[in-house]
């Protein structure tokens, strides 16, 4: 006979078959809830560095500026008896950053870092060019010119002399230039100096030959961080057909054979010509030939001391601890060059008196990936998919949670218990409100029966 399946039947293995779906669907978003939080962890990406504010550039308030130094002539009769050219000196802001340059090495080496000229906020800051006038050295070791008359060391073919018992330090300043075998390539010429210097009087001494000159620096690709220039890259130029002489009364100009304006974009190279005026020039000279304030002078150990001026102590004291007496000479006309640039680009310039930069500022930047958020999108909305479902099968059912008819019946002793278990929270109250159970203790325990 065939089977009949009633519609009450069918409706009945609809809705179980519903409920299983709707439990499963339940689960699978739980199982699919453990990878939520790896996935939107993963959704976003951060990167900290530099970001240029670009609507900075060229504001004159607020942008990079790094000063350029087109001439120097402006200072030069604060220190005179008149206008004509002869006993003038240099600036005291400038004697200031010689002194600064020449004390440079003998300085612990943390506290040497040069002051900043650059405008920039931030202290992060790049520039495409940077030109200015510059002081240039040179420095040579000619200790094999050193010859010996009558208790004196000499060098060849300079007027310097020392004397064997007393002399530690001799050195000689002039306008003089050098010989281009020993130093080539020397520009427009602010003092030749040539030293003879030992530690001591058991010791043979060292001979130096070394050049200060003008010429022009083209900095390249400039970096700053942390209001220090950490990178760049340094051309020095200078043109040695200009010559100088001690007193000249026309001024030294250069033209470079490059030129920028304010913006690093090429332009004619007329207008970067550097200017340095005849009262400047022999100002300086006057101050590094000078016996009292410069290279000229010497250090002697007779009965005491005998020191001529502060240059030559710091000569004597770097040539009792220099391992390479050259280099160490070099190094300090170097750092007295770069201090003397950095007051010139400080001084009241005409034409191109500055460069833009680029200001940044250290900052955190976040992704999203937005492939990483189609799953736990898919997961919020089946969830709340799941919710809505719930809540509208829930409707007219009554709620078993808060009662505790489920846990009184399961312990009801075999005999009281209904043929088949019921199913739903009505079927246990029908159950529950036809059967009459009393607790009973017996040798299972206590249980209802």
């Amino acid at each position: 006979m065939p089977a009949i399946c009633s519609s009450k039947s069918k409706s009945g293995i609809i809705a179980e078959l519903q409920n299983r779906f709707l439990g499963a669907f339940g689960a699978i978003i739980t199982i699919l809830t453990l990878a939520f939080h790896t996935l939107v962890q993963n959704a976003i990406s951060t990167r900290s560095g530099m970001l240029e504010l670009t609507s900075l550039y060229g504001d004159p308030d607020y942008g990079a500026k790094y000063p350029q130094g087109n001439n120097y002539t402006d200072k030069f009769l604060d220190y005179t008896t008149g206008t004509v050219v002869g006993d003038q000196g240099p600036s005291l802001d400038m004697v200031a950053d010689i002194s600064h340059g020449l004390y440079y090495t003998s300085m612990d080496f943390d506290t040497q870092f040069q002051l900043s000229i650059a405008k920039c906020l931030s202290g992060n800051c790049t520039w495409k060019n940077i030109q200015t006038l510059s002081v240039c050295s040179q420095c040579a070791d000619i200790s094999s010119l050193i010859g010996y008359d009558q208790g004196y060391y000499t060098l060849y073919g300079t007027e310097v002399a020392m004397d064997e018992s007393i002399g530690l330090v001799s050195s000689l300043a002039d306008s003089k230039y050098p010989d281009p075998t020993v130093l080539s390539g020397v520009g427009p010429l602010i003092a030749h100096i040539t030293t003879l210097a030992r530690p001591n009087l058991t010791s043979d001494p060292l001979g130096i030959d070394c050049a200060l000159y003008w010429c022009v620096w083209d900095r390249s690709d400039v970096t700053m961080i942390d209001w220090n220039i950490t990178d760049s890259v340094d051309v020095f130029w200078t043109d040695p057909s200009v010559t100088t002489t001690h007193q000249q009364t026309n001024n030294i100009e250069l033209t470079p054979p490059t030129c920028y304006n304010e913006r690093s974009e090429p332009i004619d190279t007329s207008q970067c010509t550097k200017t340095i005026s005849p009262y400047s020039q022999v100002g300086l000279q006057n101050y590094f030939i000078g016996d009292r304030s410069g290279f000229t002078g010497s250090v002697n150990l007779t009965e005491g001391w005998d020191v001529s001026n502060y240059v030559m102590q710091i000569i004597y004291s770097t040539a009792g601890v220099s391992s390479n007496l050259a280099s160490d000479m070099e190094g300090i006309m170097y750092y007295m060059g770069l201090m003397m640039t950095s007051n010139i680009q400080q001084t009241i310039q005409d034409g191109i008196s500055f460069t833009y930069g680029n200001v940044w500022i250290y900052t955190t930047l976040f992704k999203i990936r937005w492939g990483y958020m189609v799953l736990p999108t898919i997961l919020v909305a089946g969830s709340v998919i799941f919710m809505i479902v719930t809540i509208i099968k829930s409707l007219g059912h009554e709620k078993w949670k808060s009662s505790v008819l489920p846990l009184l019946f399961h312990p009801l002793a075999d005999e009281v218990r209904p043929g088949a278990a019921p199913h739903k929270m009505s079927e246990l109250k029908a159950v529950a409100e036809n059967k009459e159970v009393r607790l009973e203790r017996g040798h299972l325990g206590s249980q209802f029966v």
